[in-house]
């Protein structure tokens, strides 16, 4: 009880000091509700794992830590381990305690992803705010003890600099240390996220100096994206552009061996060529974009996934008619930055990872922004109606 009471105290005065020094123009209200709400999420998380399945990652995590457990050939696992271990004897073995301040440290990366594009986007600040702390299964799943609430924020952080860099047009200190600090993490704990995230920025700042390049050197502009690809090929040799059809091939037949028929997706890799790997794009962009629908089969709360998924639909389908009938003015470099890095991880992961419950876990490191660009003109068209 005394361990309890010590860190509530110590969290609430954490979260005191994030709600001080990270202001939104948001009442302060969304600010605690969203803490709550990431709080509970990861202790709901452990309750699942602990009280239904009896095991998962997040369970082994936190054993191998207490326990000093070495893992072998995972480095990725390792490297969530060290920053695990300190924790988890800081909080004197508690698995709820620990879950506690790693949803905090998730939430207040997502808090200050939502102050840093509430700045540049006022006009979309709630939409923004239902994005990051509200969706359940995005709150839910970068919460607790699991390497995609570390990747989450590490993302997060990563991205909305990346974004603040390219409005201001100038790369402020802060925004350096931050793109460095979320860079090492995803390099170290979910490499793919990495690459991903490296891909996102050299279009989108490849297509910013097209534009305020004259048309003679315009060409320069592609060498950013060149450099950038080359760069992904040294980031992890399963990665390589020769390997990855292998990698996905091996990923793919490793979890179907593993998953329940219910829980497989439709999504099988005979062979390690990019033939076949192209031949499954239609049905893993699909997958990863609005799958499980409501047509598929899930446990009770897989509803949450195929009900967001169903609103997502809802959502893109109106933006693409309110796009072409109200010809709205686009950031075209953003929105296509955006696009490359959320369709290029819809795609690879449904085939690296054809199980219901692993990718709507994985899903989550770009399901906020894909839920924002899909809502931002519904949202304009509605709240204008509202002030008719």
């Amino acid at each position: 009880m005394i361990n309890w009471m010590l860190h509530s105290g110590l969290i609430a005065f954490l979260a005191f000091l994030g709600f001080r020094f990270v202001k939104t123009e948001l009442p302060g209200w969304v600010y605690w509700l969203g803490l709550l709400l990431k709080l509970s999420a990861g202790i709901v998380l452990g309750l699942i794992f602990y009280e239904y399945y009896e095991s998962g990652d997040t369970i082994a995590f936190f054993e191998a830590a207490k326990n000093l457990t070495e893992v072998e050939n995972q480095p990725r696992t390792q490297f969530f381990l060290k920053i695990l271990r300190p924790v988890v004897v800081f909080t004197d073995g508690s698995y709820w305690i620990t879950s506690l301040y790693f949803s905090f440290i998730s939430f207040i990366s997502f808090w200050y992803g939502l102050k840093v594009l509430s700045n540049l986007y006022p006009d979309i600040r709630w939409l923004i705010t239902i994005c990051f702390l509200i969706i359940p299964s995005i709150v839910f799943w970068s919460s607790g003890i699991i390497k995609d609430s570390m990747a989450s924020a590490a993302l997060i952080v990563f991205v909305v600099s990346m974004i603040q860099t390219y409005k201001l047009k100038r790369l402020l200190i802060p925004d350096l240390i931050l793109i460095l600090i979320g860079g090492f993490i995803l390099l170290y704990v979910k490499h793919y996220l990495f690459i991903t995230a490296i891909i996102f920025s050299a279009v989108l700042f490849s297509l910013s100096l097209y534009r305020q390049l004259q048309p003679k050197w315009r060409f320069a502009s592609i060498l950013v994206i060149f450099i950038a690809l080359v760069g992904t090929q040294f980031v992890h040799p399963y990665l390589a552009i020769n390997r990855i059809p292998w990698t996905l091939q091996q990923n793919n037949q490793a979890i179907l061996e593993k998953s329940d028929s219910e829980d497989r997706l439709n999504i099988v890799l005979e062979e390690d060529s990019w033939t076949e790997v192209i031949s499954n794009v239609p049905k893993a962009l699909h997958a990863g974009l609005f799958r499980p629908s409501l047509f598929d089969q899930t446990p009770v709360w897989g509803w949450i996934h195929r009900v967001e998924n169903f609103l997502l639909i809802i959502l893109m389908m109106m933006s693409i008619i309110l796009f072409f009938k109200k010809k709205h003015k686009i950031d075209w470099a953003l929105f296509v930055g955006s696009l490359c890095g959320i369709l290029l991880l819809a795609i690879m992961l449904p085939l690296s990872t054809p199980n219901f419950g692993t990718l709507v876990r994985y899903k989550n490191s770009y399901m906020p922004y894909l839920f924002l660009i899909c809502s931002v003109l519904p949202y304009h068209y509605f709240t204008s109606q509202a002030h008719k």
